[in-house]
């Protein structure tokens, strides 16, 4: 505010210095003020003529000049062009460029009033395009209300009250159960809405009434709880004097062999027991004391042992490994490299085959069956062992594949479940039956069915009463065992004794006797007999389910040597044997149909035998093949009296006819009598 002031005095100050200047000065504002208005009515008047006249008249007005220009410009090129150079010539063509001037005043002034029509037309568009734009937001605020009006409206009509998730009781047991003053029939049963209300306060008045029972129920608990908690204390100090109290009368418990104290702590081992052995053990426990109390099963193992197991084996495999990794330098050599694969693999073998401390015991007769649980594997393994007594009895024998085969197809070979294959399974296997074999049935019996996924599962395993047949095939199958090895025990010294019965359907003298009887195994068997793969592919006997013998009969010269393959389950399936005869030259099932006819004979499962000499059943075929080793030298010396002998080489027969045989042959097939009549005494054909 203050520079203005000071330009005013500057310039009152420079009019009194210069009175000429200031002079001159006023004239020209005055000039410069004429000029202002007379450009603001030129203005005026131009913006008149806008108003008065179209574009359509300027635009024809604009033509008539240009046309009038064109032809002054014809005019004076025309004077220039015609040579005369007088002054008439020369006034001619100052007028007409004069004229041609005013011309362009006239376009000049046309496009003046051209600029401004456009101008007031462009304002007059602004103008009514803000008109437009101010209706158009003025119709977008009157939509959007009518948008927020109608999203009110639907929120109220779809509100959803409280009373709406409270289940009320049906309309007719409301009014059935609810008073008169809440269910005022008259009013609610016309109105929806006095209906719902009165529905709410029943509704109300049965809560309360709830509330106050749940609040004395509760109360009623608490008072039990306290005296609980009082009988719980009481019982609690009850303990130490019980303890007290057995530990007082230990000596008077092993005086009188009480087992007390034993039972006590077979219990407290059972608590620790993993799921598997539990189960295992309260099947055959509960078994026992209902149906076979001469059986004995414990639980062995320490319950130290026990308790800490879950806290030594928590790191599992991974810490195992780290600790071997760790253990190594980072510059070894091949040699160092293998070796320690070697080594992590073995303890990764160790960690998987890892078992519980505490095992199940069973004693049944002369075996005790050890049930193991391996935990990372989760499969429960059985070994057993003989109860050691001084009777001479084969304690290898006894036990060797004393279980193998108690139940079709089920020989503890491998692992029962699938998930074990991919667990290194070429270490595990061959390891597995170091710590016992997995039974399919000690499975079972361990409730363990893999999620209903397992190699095989026998018919018999859906029988709903299945520790009882277990049981019972335990039984039988060490009864029948300890039978065979007695059996065994007087093979291996050669003799043949049978009981009167079975002694009575064979002769009186048998010259052939016993000199061998070994046990073997399936590969030296298969050396000695090239047909032996061939035979057991053909009855389609499993190897691993047989125990191989090798027996050796002799008659002078004559050596029958008799592989035997005696089944696990003895005497129920009869023993399988293969002959080879030395007597001038071997003669076997490959080229001698004699041989065929002897194994057929002897193979064919004997019926004679009544059931409690049924062990007896190996015995006999041996009986049988001596006697047929008797029959061949025999029958073979009388055809060669007659011409017709085969085997012998000498001039004359090498055994006598010690037997009666009325036909030595009979047949295309040269079969020879094999009956024995015990009342005559004669040997007839079948």
């Amino acid at each position: 505010m203050s520079k203005p002031s000071k330009t005013k005095r500057s310039d009152s100050e420079s009019i009194k210095q210069d009175p000429k200047k200031s002079k001159n000065d006023v004239s020209s504002l005055a000039a410069a003020s004429k000029v202002k208005e007379f450009c603001k009515n030129f203005m005026d008047i131009e913006d008149k003529e806008v108003e008065s006249r179209t574009g359509e008249s300027d635009l024809k007005i604009f033509k008539e000049t240009c046309c009038e220009l064109k032809r002054l410009m014809t005019d004076i090129l025309l004077l220039k062009t015609s040579g005369k150079t007088d002054e008439e010539t020369s006034k001619k063509i100052i007028e007409k460029r004069i004229e041609a001037s005013l011309l362009f005043v006239t376009l000049k002034k046309l496009n003046r009033i051209d600029k401004l029509r456009l101008k007031k037309a462009r304002d007059t568009t602004h103008d009514a395009k803000q008109r437009v734009d101010t209706f158009h937001l003025q119709l977008e605020n009157l939509l959007y209300e009518v948008f927020h009006l109608k999203k009110e409206v639907d929120k109220c009509l779809e509100f959803k009250s409280k009373d709406e998730d409270i289940e009320l009781v049906p309309v007719e047991e409301f009014y059935q159960e609810a008073p008169s003053s809440i269910s005022k029939m008259e009013l609610t049963k016309s109105n929806q809405h006095k209906l719902t209300l009165a529905r709410l306060e029943w509704e109300f008045e049965q809560r309360k009434r709830l509330s106050e029972q749940c609040r004395s129920l509760e109360q009623n608990r608490e008072k039990a709880s306290s005296e609980i908690s009082q009988k719980q204390k009481q019982l609690e100090s009850l303990l130490p004097r019980l303890t007290s109290i057995l530990e007082s009368t230990r000596p008077l418990q092993e005086e009188l062999n009480l087992p007390v104290e034993r039972i006590k702590f077979q219990k407290e081992l059972a608590v620790l027991l993993p799921d598997p052995l539990y189960i295992l053990y309260s099947q055959i426990k509960a078994f026992i004391e209902a149906c076979d109390p001469s059986l004995q099963i414990s639980i062995e193992g320490g319950m130290e042992d026990a308790i800490n197991f879950g806290s030594k084996n928590k790191t599992g495999l991974d810490e195992i490994l780290e600790d071997v990794d760790s253990a190594e330098s980072d510059m070894e050599t091949e040699y160092e490299t293998n070796k320690r694969a070697a080594t992590s693999n073995k303890m990764k073998t160790d960690w998987q085959l890892t078992r519980h401390p505490l095992r199940i015991q069973l004693k049944i007769e002369r075996v005790v069956l050890n049930f193991t649980y391996l935990t990372t594997l989760n499969i429960v393994t059985v070994d057993c062992k003989p109860v050691q007594q001084d009777d001479g009895v084969n304690q290898i024998c006894m036990i060797d594949n004393l279980l193998s085969g108690l139940f079709p197809n089920d020989h503890g070979d491998e692992s029962p479940s699938w998930v074990n294959c991919f667990q290194a399974r070429s270490m595990i296997n061959g390891k597995i039956t170091e710590q016992g074999k997995p039974y399919l049935w000690a499975q079972r019996l361990a409730g363990l069915d893999f999620n209903g996924i397992v190699k095989s599962t026998p018919q018999s395993f859906i029988n709903t009463e299945f520790v009882e047949t277990v049981i019972l095939a335990l039984k039988s199958r060490i009864t029948y065992r300890f039978q065979f090895v007695k059996v065994l025990h007087l093979l291996e010294k050669g003799e043949l004794d049978l009981n009167q019965d079975s002694n009575a359907t064979f002769p009186p003298t048998i010259y052939s006797r016993l000199v061998s009887w070994t046990s073997s195994t399936y590969e030296e068997c298969l050396v000695t007999s090239k047909n032996l793969e061939r035979l057991l592919n053909f009855l389609e006997v499993n190897p691993k389910s047989l125990s191989f013998y090798k027996a050796t009969l002799e008659r002078e010269s004559a050596k029958l040597l008799a592989m035997f393959m005696v089944p696990v389950d003895y005497p129920n399936s009869t023993p399988i044997c293969s002959l080879e005869l030395n007597w001038n030259g071997k003669h076997n099932r490959e080229n001698s149909e004699i041989i065929r006819r002897i194994e057929a004979e002897v193979n064919v499962p004997s019926t004679e035998l009544p059931p409690q000499h049924k062990v007896d059943l190996l015995t006999v075929q041996l009986k049988k093949l001596s006697l047929h080793l008797d029959l061949i030298t025999e029958i073979d010396g009388q055809l060669m009296k007659k011409g017709g002998g085969s085997w012998q080489s000498q001039s004359k027969p090498e055994f006598a006819a010690e037997k009666m045989i009325p036909q030595l042959i009979k047949g295309h097939d040269r079969a020879y009598p094999t009956k024995y009549d015990t009342g005559s005494g004669f040997f007839l054909h079948h």
